[in-house]
């Protein structure tokens, strides 16, 4: 599987572009893909400040969160990260610019998210900044999600799901261990040696049997001295998708 650094640029780096990296970074987990993701600003208006409140809220809201702190664009992220992610058509255009003319650009892809829209056709992408209100996020939130989305499916790649075990191996497991439990405590410990020594002897009538030739005898007095086998909970499994059931769990999530 293809490793990749995706870096996702916006003016501040406080609503758009941190609330991408968060996204994404749950989908890779989702989809086994774990590839790294950042973000960054062209501007230093947030240089070492937390993302905006309003970003961390919606992020809350869908059981997430971050914990990145706002950092400038330069000019060696076009070196270290295969592609650049640009939020808007403004930010799009100047990281154009930025990447004219440079080496480091030379295996760098500038791409613009809201091109990688349903059907490949462009998207609308919510224009944030820390004066909009709530609802504005969370509609930037669903825009920005569907939009990565597609950015992974465009990347031809293996999806792999992994399943969970079920609840109900969880409850036949830990059932199991404790039936398992009380048998073991409910037998009686074997007599102590009478000089103190600290070994254990068996009765003289299990010793005058254990001389027994029966193969039978011998294999069930084993099977009482040893403790019963604990039943192994059940593994998750990782199963590789095709494309088309790619798109489908990825619509779901």
């Amino acid at each position: 599987m293809t490793f990749k650094k995706i870096l996702f640029v916006c003016m501040g780096n406080s609503c758009s572009s941190p609330m991408a990296e968060v996204i994404m970074q749950n989908l890779m987990v989702k989809t086994s893909l774990y590839w790294e993701v950042d973000s960054a600003g062209l501007r230093t208006w947030n240089t070492g400040r937390r993302p905006h409140k309003k970003c961390l809220q919606i992020l809350r809201e869908h059981g997430l969160r971050s914990d990145h702190f706002c950092r400038q664009f330069t000019v060696n992220d076009f070196r270290y990260f295969d592609y650049v992610v640009a939020m808007d058509e403004a930010v799009f255009k100047e990281l154009l610019l930025w990447g004219s003319g440079n080496p480091a650009n030379k295996d760098c892809h500038v791409l613009l998210l809201s091109s990688f829209g349903k059907n490949g056709l462009p998207a609308f992408i919510e224009s944030l900044s820390p004066t909009h209100k709530l609802k504005n996020f969370r509609c930037a939130y669903y825009q920005i999600k569907e939009c990565c989305k597609q950015l992974i499916l465009s990347q031809k790649v293996d999806i792999v799901k992994y399943e969970l075990p079920s609840s109900e191996d969880e409850d036949l497991y830990y059932a199991n261990k404790e039936k398992a439990t009380q048998e073991l405590d409910s037998v009686d410990p074997m007599p102590e040696s009478s000089n103190g020594s600290g070994l254990y002897i068996l009765p003289p009538e299990v010793r005058s049997q254990s001389s027994s030739t029966d193969p039978s005898y011998s294999k069930a007095l084993e099977n009482s001295l040893l403790p019963p086998a604990m039943p192994s909970c059940s593994q998750g499994t990782q199963r590789k998708l095709c494309r088309k059931c790619g798109q489908k769990f990825l619509a779901a999530l």
